[in-house]
């Protein structure tokens, strides 16, 4: 198996504090002073340095250039300090790239296969968007941002696809893909290379975001009158190398493939919980698998669903699987109630689960109900909240985004 890894994000960050707009700039014979990308040319050595994009042989830059999928997926995952274990299958250059996107859940929400013609199709800006949202709350777990009248202050907001709607907003609401001068995003044009520099510079350096009036910061309820700090709390402020250390005790290592390779880390949690019998609710109790590090915050977060007024009823519950590379598979997320809190794809339809009914059913989770709270109070986000690509009622993570 390959290994790719590229330097530690917490080094990118290092080396980013010591850059300014003001640094020297490269000299493109191509890259006109005064253009709306002038801003940012003075990353570009710093870009090139940390091998994220390159200028040409001929001493060019190109801004004008489309970018495509396979080039943006590389600039993405070398700048979010990703690697994968992943063989490659010789598909395409970029292929390594795409598994380490897909493998730290990157690529949620992306209809898109990795083939060769994929890849080398220019990028739009409503894919760009996907990619870089997901980057933001899977990976650099930042908090989301709530937009005032989105349908008013972003021109075109009416005919966003609706699979890349939420994406947009986030993007849009954090000034890292802005609109264009009327306002309007065009999410089906092709991103350009001054338009990925200017990205990428945003995302990676906070200062250099565009401010946005209609925009406000949202952040996740903070965890109070707790005797320690829970791990999904903790999580946030962790560099990508210590994260994976500390779940998986290799710094290469990004999810478990199995019971036996999982076996050392993973945790049987009895808990508390009540079920309806006869049309009674009983107290009962369940066991779930989850990973050591989260064993103490779900232990408190299920006494606290049981010990609320509303004793939410909950006969289904389950932490800790293999089948995929994500939360569950790291030992910390946990599903409730799946067949009344259903998974919904948007884009294709796809669903596991029958409905979800809060308010009139009893087992559907409801937003501003205990078990949302009780997971809040321990940094825990929801599922329910909803992403670009779908919502996931039954799910909660360490993640605030709920993914």
């Amino acid at each position: 198996m390959k290994k790719f890894r590229y330097v530690a994000a917490a080094m990118l960050c290092a080396v980013f504090l010591n850059v300014t707009a003001a640094a020297e700039k490269p000299s493109f014979p191509d890259v006109k002073e005064g253009e709306w990308y002038d801003d940012y040319v003075g990353f570009i050595s710093t870009l090139e340095q940390l091998e994220i994009i390159n200028g040409y042989s001929d001493g060019t830059f190109r801004p004008d250039n489309t970018v495509t999928r396979a080039e943006f997926i590389k600039m993405l995952a070398v700048s979010s300090e990703l690697y994968t274990i992943t063989p490659d299958t010789g598909v395409h250059w970029a292929e390594p790239y795409w598994n380490m996107l897909n493998e730290a859940g990157i690529l949620e929400g992306s209809d898109t296969a990795c083939t060769k013609e994929a890849m080398n199709a220019p990028i739009t800006r409503y894919e760009t968007a996907l990619y870089v949202n997901n980057t933001l709350y899977n990976l650099f777990c930042e908090n989301p941002v709530k937009l005032d009248l989105p349908e008013q202050n972003i021109g075109d907001h009416s005919v966003l696809k609706p699979m890349y709607r939420s994406s947009v907003e986030q993007v849009y609401g954090k000034g890292i893909i802005t609109g264009y001068e009327d306002s309007s995003f065009r999410g089906d044009e092709t991103l350009t290379r001054a338009q990925s520099v200017a990205v990428l510079v945003r995302l990676l350096w906070g200062a250099e975001r565009k401010t946005v009036s209609f925009s406000e910061e949202q952040k996740p309820a903070e965890a109070e009158d707790l005797e320690f700090v829970p791990f999904a709390v903790e999580y946030r402020s962790m560099s990508v190398e210590q994260r994976r250390v500390a779940l998986f005790g290799n710094p290469y290592k990004t999810h478990f493939t199995g019971p036996g390779d999982a076996a050392a880390y993973i945790e049987s949690v009895t808990v508390p919980v009540w079920q309806i019998k006869n049309g009674a609710k009983v107290s009962s109790s369940v066991v779930i698998q989850v990973h050591k590090l989260v064993a103490r915050e779900v232990r408190l977060i299920f006494e606290e669903i049981y010990g609320d007024p509303e004793r939410f009823p909950i006969y289904g519950v389950s932490g800790a699987r293999y089948s995929d590379t994500m939360r569950h598979s790291w030992g910390c997320a946990i599903d409730i109630n799946p067949n009344e809190n259903f998974y919904i794809q948007y884009s294709s339809g796809y669903q596991v689960g029958s409905y979800w009914r809060p308010y009139t059913d009893p087992y559907s989770v409801t937003p501003d109900g205990s078990v949302v709270r009780a997971f809040n109070k321990y940094g825990w986000g929801w599922g329910g909240q909803g992403w670009a690509s779908g919502a996931d009622y039954m799910h909660f993570s360490i993640l605030s985004s709920g993914g």
